[in-house]
């Protein structure tokens, strides 16, 4: 039975923050468990697959089996997503600072690393809630987030503004990094993802018409 009234909402963001703690802890806590190489990819994955499940109205669900079953379950598939991705961003990184003449072949192929770079770093941001949402696998996962970002530019500006408000936040207050660094991008990136699912639902239906 839901309390009543002002401290019926109390309880619920406390039981908000909490979960948001919660999850956060573990993340971290599993990330270190796997010496932090090999921890971050599927810590990452499972972080998001409890966002995802909250986003869909299960709030109820056991978090910690949630996450660790997902750890378990991708821990090899995530981390070879990872070094993949980490061997792509150092590629990317080395030939910028390879380079860095003036010459015209340089610069034009500076700035295709550069433009590289951006798509590379949008790609990222939209890898894991696709890895969560949708049932793709392989560079598929990159086509798709490539997709979703730059086929739905009015939701990337959105998480773009919104990334910025909360470094800006977590820069003002930093003991929160501690608390939520993970925790609350990980849930706003899926409540995006639940608006584009929503779109791309509408637009399936105004095809069907």
């Amino acid at each position: 039975m839901e309390m009543p009234g002002i401290w019926g909402s109390f309880y619920r963001i406390s039981t908000v923050i909490y979960k948001l703690a919660y999850v956060n802890f573990l993340w971290l806590l599993f990330t270190i468990v796997g010496l932090v190489a090999f921890g971050l990819m599927p810590a990452t994955i499972s972080l998001f697959t409890v966002c995802k499940k909250w986003m869909q109205g299960s709030l109820d669900i056991p978090v910690f089996q949630t996450f660790w079953s997902n750890y378990k379950t991708e821990f090899l598939k995530s981390n070879g997503l990872g070094f993949g991705l980490l061997l792509v961003g150092f590629l990317i990184y080395w030939n910028l600072t390879l380079f860095t003449g003036m010459e015209w072949t340089y610069v034009v192929i500076r700035y295709s690393m550069i433009s590289l770079g951006i798509a590379y770093a949008i790609m990222v941001i939209f890898l894991f809630p696709t890895y969560v949402s949708f049932e793709v696998a392989g560079l598929d996962r990159i086509k798709t987030s490539l997709a979703l970002a730059f086929g739905h530019p009015h939701f990337l500006i959105l998480i773009l503004v919104g990334l910025y408000a909360l470094q800006a936040l977590f820069m003002t207050v930093p003991g929160l990094i501690l608390f939520f660094g993970a925790a609350v991008p990980a849930l706003f990136l899926m409540w995006i993802f639940k608006l584009v699912h929503h779109s791309l639902e509408r637009k399936a239906q105004e095809a069907k018409v």
